[in-house]
């Protein structure tokens, strides 16, 4: 029962920050490879006692994260201005833990963007449906600070999206064109983390805040043509990140030492003002 309370506990938390705050690559939650400690599926008692060396080290974990991304400034043609790229990415991810050490995940999901820029006096709107999406990425311990107890975790992931457009609008005017709408992003990041354990009343939590800096870039390949004025030419000319580097805060939660969940939120800034909340289990 406590196990229990405490867990619905935890989602009331997370459901709550959701209300509040709407949802940026994350770095691939949740950021430390140790955690969670026990298995959904397998008892603590028989892992420990039964299991081989080779079980033990490779632990299998499924995530999955809403990522809201408010604003991300992109860099155009000097023929265009205030282009930006929004909208909303849901991820599954699935990733094989190896040693604690390594962890090479994919993901699979939908995005639901959409790009604005103009063109001289035109103010253009590229709204695109939800769309498939899917990524790849690696995670990596570099380094443990014992005396400190600090660890250095790098991150390196790609993601594409090529969903349909949905609406088009020139300064507000509806234009039907089927349009090409097509985001790739790839980030590589270094994370500074540290692992707290907190006593409570029932048992003790681990929490783990971590920070870091990306390196991320995009290519934005939005374009179309408008019936009624044919000889324009609409496109964003394979746009990029306006900035190439982000600052990234987050933590993860584990809800109990025997918890094989883990809850997360990321804030990223700079690059593009993002926010991402996610959940992972490990089978």
């Amino acid at each position: 029962m406590k196990k229990c309370y405490l867990i619905i506990l935890s989602l009331i938390i997370s459901i709550c920050c959701v209300a509040k705050i709407s949802f940026a690559a994350t770095a691939g939650n949740p950021l430390d490879l140790d955690v969670p400690q026990k298995s959904a599926v397998l008892r603590q008692e028989i892992v420990e006692e039964t299991m081989d060396e080779y079980e033990q080290a490779v632990k299998v974990k499924a995530s999955f994260d809403a990522e809201f991304v408010f604003n991300k400034d992109l860099h155009v043609t000097d023929e265009l201005k205030s282009a930006e790229l929004k909208g909303q990415w849901y991820m599954g991810k699935l990733g094989v833990t190896i040693f604690n050490k390594i962890e090479p995940y994919i993901k699979i999901g939908t995005s639901s963007l959409e790009t604005r820029w103009k063109h001289g006096d035109q103010e253009i709107k590229v709204d695109a449906k939800d769309g498939f999406a899917w990524g790849v990425g690696i995670k990596a311990k570099i380094w443990d600070f014992e005396d400190l107890g600090l660890r250095l975790t790098g991150d390196a992931q790609y993601r594409i999206t090529e969903p349909d457009t949905n609406k088009i609008t020139v300064n507000s005017s509806s234009v039907k064109d089927a349009g090409k709408f097509r985001v790739d992003e790839w980030q590589a990041g270094l994370f500074l983390s540290k692992k707290f354990e907190i006593p409570l009343k029932f048992q003790s939590i681990y929490i783990v805040p971590y920070t870091g800096i990306v390196y991320s870039d995009s290519n934005v390949d939005v374009s179309f043509k408008d019936p009624n004025a044919p000889g324009a030419d609409y496109s964003l000319f394979d746009a990029n990140n306006k900035k190439l580097y982000g600052y990234v805060l987050g933590f993860d939660i584990v809800p109990s030492l025997k918890s094989a969940f883990i809850y997360s939120m990321e804030l990223r800034l700079v690059d593009e003002i993002a926010l991402s909340l996610g959940g992972t289990m490990k089978f």
